[in-house]
Parts: structure tokens; sequence; C-alpha cells
């Protein structure tokens, strides 16, 4: 095993990017985190003010796989300054700077927010680690390093083993997902190259996946920055902390939102929720 230097601690909070809420297979261990990237197993982790990334036979691929990963190549000073006459979202971007949005695989995301509908972390945890264990390729010599699941080994698992596993209402979604992968009624790598609208629509053909789901996955799979997740906790912050009427429904809020704040709105977005969350 051998290690690289990533980027100075002050850049990016390793907790608050890798377990805040974005991914679900990041493991706290000692001074940092173990996780699986694209099929292989690495430790983020911080020493001396600095962040490094383990992984054997590292490589510079790898450094650059897992740089834009974490998204180091955002300037948050940049966005923090936008804002800076907004006290609300100035005091969040200095409270929690170093927060970061990662740059996740699409059907991992899809999967782990379908997954998410009408839970919470610890039990989302559970749910995409037992599916990686019970279905995913072994990987590397920690408990959770497995493959993610593709779209036929999930449906030859079965609905009735995703649900004996804790999946519940939620796994003919997943489901559904994995058939119209499968068949080509989703193309999900196309969906980077589409606007904003029609890639919403496509997401929005999986049972079970509305407009807050379909703005996860986008904000956290596809790396759109033009996209506002409106939750209960974000609401809560748009209403009670920005000014916006709680009158309006989560998805009048998602598009106000995106209106107002572009090509901001999925850091903004990101900041709230965690602000409110914590």
């Amino acid at each position: 095993m051998n290690n690289k230097f990533l980027c100075n601690s002050i850049e990016i909070d390793l907790s608050s990017t890798l377990d805040g809420g974005q991914s679900f297979r990041w493991h706290k261990f000692e001074n940092g985190f173990n996780g699986v990237i694209n099929n292989k197993p690495y430790f983020i982790f911080q020493e001396n003010k600095k962040i490094f990334v383990e992984a054997e036979e590292l490589n510079s691929n790898d450094v650059n796989l897992v740089f834009n990963y974490l998204s180091l190549d955002v300037d948050l000073r940049k966005i923090s300054k936008k804002f800076k006459n907004n006290l609300y979202l100035n005091n969040l971007f200095k409270k929690y700077y170093g927060l970061r949005i990662l740059n996740q695989d699409p059907w991992e995301t899809i999967v782990s927010f379908i997954t998410s509908s009408v839970s919470n972390i610890l039990k989302i945890k559970k749910n995409i680690n037992d599916l990686c264990v019970l279905n995913g390729e072994k990987i590397g010599k920690n408990k959770y390093d497995y493959a993610f699941p593709g779209p036929i080994k999930i449906i030859d698992f079965g609905e009735n083993n995703l649900r004996k596993i804790g999946f519940g209402f939620r796994s003919p979604y997943i489901i559904d997902a994995c058939k119209k992968v499968i068949n080509g009624d989703i193309l999900i790598n196309n969906i980077y190259d589409l606007n904003y609208d029609d890639a919403l629509h496509q997401l929005t053909k999986i049972n079970g996946v509305g407009r807050k789901v379909a703005d996860c996955i986008l904000t956290y799979g596809y790396h759109r920055k033009d996209v506002f997740a409106v939750d209960r906790w974000v609401r809560r912050g748009l209403i009670n902390k920005l000014g916006y009427s709680e009158k309006l429904q989560n998805e009048k809020l998602s598009i106000k939102a995106r209106k107002k704040y572009g090509n901001e709105s999925s850091y903004i977005q990101q900041y709230i929720f965690f602000s409110e969350k914590s």
C-alpha cells in the first residue's frame, strides 16, 4: 500500500463530504474513511493538516480519479464570495467550509437515492452495503470492499430478496430501474448531455422516482451544478432562513431556488441541507 497527497485539509471536510448523506459506502476508520470508487477500494485520510489517498498499486490515474470524485477542482472560495452579502449563506460557507459535492457513479447513485426515499442515512447505508456484500464482487480486504452490482445482478437477486434485506416498498422501484436500464429505456450515460428538463424526464421514467429523488441523482451522480433538490431539511432552511413562503410545495420551492441560484444551486442546497440536518 502506498499513498499520495491530494490537498491541504482546509480544502475538504472529509466527514461532512463522505459521510453526510451523499454517498453511503464510506466507513470511518482511524483518521479517515475506507470506501470504493469505480470498483477499487481506497482509504482517504487526514494527517498533519494534509489529505492523502492510499490504495494498493496506487498510480497517477488513481490520484486523478479520487481528486475528481472529491470535486477538488471546485473553487469553494469563489462560490462563497458570491454570497458574502447574504448573512445566512455567508455564515454557512464559513461554518461548513470544506463540504464538497461528490462526483459519483450514476448507477450507484440511482439505486442509492431510490433507497433513500422515506429513510435515514444509517438505514440507507445498511441497505446499500448489504446489497453489495450479497451481490458484488469482493475487491479488497476490508469488510465492505465490494464492487457495486449492476442491473443484471440485482435483477437476478430479485425483488423478494431485496425486501428480505430491508429495501421494503422501494424494492420494485429498484427492479424497475434495472429493467429500464437493461432494455435501453433509460440510457444513463446519455443523461450527462441532456438539459435539465430532459434529464429530469429520463429519470422520472423510473417507477417511484419523483422530482426530489431525480434531483439528488442529478446532483450526486451527474455532478450537475444547476439542481436544487428540496427535502424536508432544505425546505426548512429555505422557509425559516431565506424567507420563502411555507405555502409553497417542495417542487415549487425547487423551481424558484434553482432559478435564483443558477449554477450555484447544488452547493447552496448542499450547505443548507447539511446545516439543517446537523
